[in-house]
């Protein structure tokens, strides 16, 4: 895939979330969803915020695009998310029926290896994956989850 400049500035977008997640001491983790070009919703995590363990972006932005959009399945949007989906988010995509995400970062071999479905969902990327990257690994170092960024 051929990165664009508007892909990375949606991109740099979904970045800015993660860095406010960071902010908020949450798991960096930021999403952008597009529809036709145009940004819909964005968000960063917010499970400690929330109280609620499926408040990761990608689901944050689901559920306000469905507000907004008033429909639950978007089939002509694309996602933008810094860190390649955990399986709940990625089972949500599906079911959204996103045809395309574009990932900031791929995730960790921890993680990876062992959870991801990786026959269903198209996934597009790296871009900007130091930022992106290196954001989560300082979280995951300075909350004693260092086990998650082994390579």
């Amino acid at each position: 895939m051929e990165v664009s400049k508007k892909d990375l500035k949606l991109m740099a977008e979904a970045f800015k979330e993660a860095l406010k997640a960071a902010d908020r001491k949450e798991c960096p983790v930021g999403a952008v969803l597009t529809c036709q070009g145009k940004i819909i919703t964005q968000a960063g995590n917010r499970e400690i915020e929330l109280f609620d363990p499926t408040a990761h972006a990608e689901m944050l932005v689901l559920r306000e695009a469905g507000k907004i959009l008033k429909k639950h399945t978007f089939p002509d949007c694309t996602l933008y998310t810094t860190l390649w989906p955990c399986p709940m988010c990625e089972n949500a995509i599906i079911q959204a029926k996103i045809p395309k995400v574009i990932i900031g970062a791929r995730s960790f071999d921890y993680i990876y290896k062992t959870t991801f479905n990786t026959l269903k969902l198209k996934k597009f990327g790296p871009i900007m994956e130091n930022k992106c990257k290196n954001i989560f690994v300082k979280w995951a170092k300075e909350t004693g989850r260092e086990f998650i960024v082994k390579e």
